[in-house]
């Protein structure tokens, strides 16, 4: 068995299955021999993870900062909407409730957005969810 080795991953949303040709397209390269691996989600788990990312910006901030005046910007892939549909409102939902009432939330959707991932070399994503968070220093 071949051992992976953790470099750049990438995230693809899956736009169309062609039962006709065997194939499937995604929104964004893969390379033809590329090891690919095929994930599921559903609406529960990517709140969820907007809720990982939320906690990410908790932990970042001293302790008496938790509920401070601060902006979070969440930038989310447009395959996200595709799975949520009319519930794509419960994940702002989430970081605004976690973030606190002082935090003002602004959402956009994208349709691609680069950012680094722990412990890999560097990453391209979609379906993923990117929080901002600026505020100023007291």
């Amino acid at each position: 068995m071949r051992k992976l080795k953790r470099g750049v991953e990438k995230i693809r949303t899956l736009l169309s299955i062609d039962a006709n040709h065997s194939s499937l397209t995604f929104a964004g390269n893969i390379k033809e021999g590329e090891i690919v691996r095929l994930c599921q989600t559903n609406h529960d788990k990517l709140v969820e993870g907007a809720g990982a990312g939320a906690n990410l910006v908790i932990g970042g901030l001293d302790a008496q900062k938790t509920n401070q005046t601060g902006l979070a910007l969440c930038v989310s892939c447009v395959g996200r909407k595709g799975v949520m549909e009319e519930q794509v409102v419960d994940e702002v939902k989430l970081v605004q409730q976690m973030l606190g009432t002082k935090t003002s939330v602004a959402r956009f959707y994208s349709y691609g957005k680069i950012a680094l991932r722990p412990n890999t070399t560097g990453s391209e994503h979609n379906q993923t969810m990117i929080i901002g968070y600026l505020s100023k220093k007291l």
